[in-house]
């Protein structure tokens, strides 16, 4: 018997913003694929006291893509985003795609803001990672291909 999937949309009036469930069965789950070197572990960099990022892989992603993101973001910076357990915010520009996901084993919402995505987006994603020709991702804990913390943030 077939899994059914459940696929959750909403679309903000400038056409970026979709929510989306991540499913098991379509590979969407919190996993980075290993850095082109075919190292299986990715090395984070520490960003504030808990939360760290990773550049990994090569893409062909636009800087200016990825800042109409950013920019669609700040339009409205004091908006909140809340995601439940396996629960994405996506939003795609061209060549920039930007998903904003709650983990899986959460037990309450995660909440955050516009600016604070925005911020983490830019740097140091945008500029750290897109812009030398890489994905990147970032996340509340360094564990960035497991489960622990309570979300991540990929642009690739």
């Amino acid at each position: 018997m077939m899994k059914p999937t459940v696929i959750m949309a909403v679309l903000a009036s400038s056409g970026f913003l979709h929510t989306a469930l991540a499913d098991d069965s379509l590979g969407t789950q919190s996993m980075v694929p290993p850095t082109t070197t075919g190292e299986s572990a990715i090395m984070a960099n520490t960003l504030q006291k808990r939360d760290a990022y990773t550049c990994y892989g090569s893409t062909n992603t636009s800087v200016t893509d990825c800042q109409k993101i950013i920019d669609t973001i700040l339009a409205d910076k004091q908006k909140d985003f809340t995601l439940w357990p396996n629960i994405c915010a996506v939003w795609n520009q061209g060549t920039c795609k930007v998903r904003f996901c709650a983990q899986p084993y959460v037990t309450r919402p995660v909440n955050r803001s516009g600016t604070w995505l925005a911020t983490y987006i830019t740097s140091p994603i945008l500029d750290g990672c897109i812009g030398k020709g890489n994905m990147g991702v970032y996340g509340d804990n360094e564990n960035l291909n497991g489960h622990a913390g309570t979300y991540r943030v990929w642009v690739s």
